[in-house]
């Protein structure tokens, strides 16, 4: 999935995931961009990865000259085109130790809570990390996901 920053920049997400969660009279639709780290980059550049999905977050196209429509341009950030709300961010790790996946989590963790924009953003959009092999043995929905912002592991629809 690919989304502008700019008429020469975009993020492209490894995969957007749509999830419905059913309870009791209740249905709520979930949507996640989903990254998988396999340890083929570095982990401060898996850690920018997060600056990029900030600026989408915050991203207002600016028109450019006089508008050809007599509609009013979209006014807010470009992801309301796509989204009712901003998907939460999902970071599958694979591909080494556990101490390898526990530094990389860590290093997510140190850009939320270093840089500006990430640290707002991850006010209001759920950001978490999981190892693959952990998800594998308690699923997907299990208590696995590392909540970037801090705290105890949980399900991904409870970050």
């Amino acid at each position: 999935m690919s989304h502008p920053l700019s008429d020469s920049e975009k993020v492209i997400t490894d995969a957007l995931m749509h999830y419905t969660l059913t309870g009791p009279g209740q249905r709520t639709k979930l949507r996640a961009f989903v990254e998988v780290d396999r340890t083929t980059m570095s982990s401060e550049r898996l850690a920018s990865k997060l600056i990029d999905y900030a600026r989408l977050w915050s991203y207002e196209p600016q028109p450019a000259g006089r508008q050809r429509s007599r509609q009013p341009a979209l006014s807010g950030p470009s992801w309301l085109r796509w989204y009712p709300v901003y998907p939460r961010i999902l970071f599958v790790l694979t591909g080494g130790s556990r101490q390898v996946m526990d530094h990389r989590t860590s290093d997510l963790q140190a850009m939320v809570a270093q840089h500006p924009l990430v640290a707002t953003m991850a006010r209001t959009v759920p950001l978490g990390a999981a190892v693959l092999d952990d998800i594998e043995t308690h699923g997907p929905t299990g208590d696995v996901w590392v909540p970037l912002r801090g705290g105890e592991p949980r399900s991904w629809t409870e970050l």
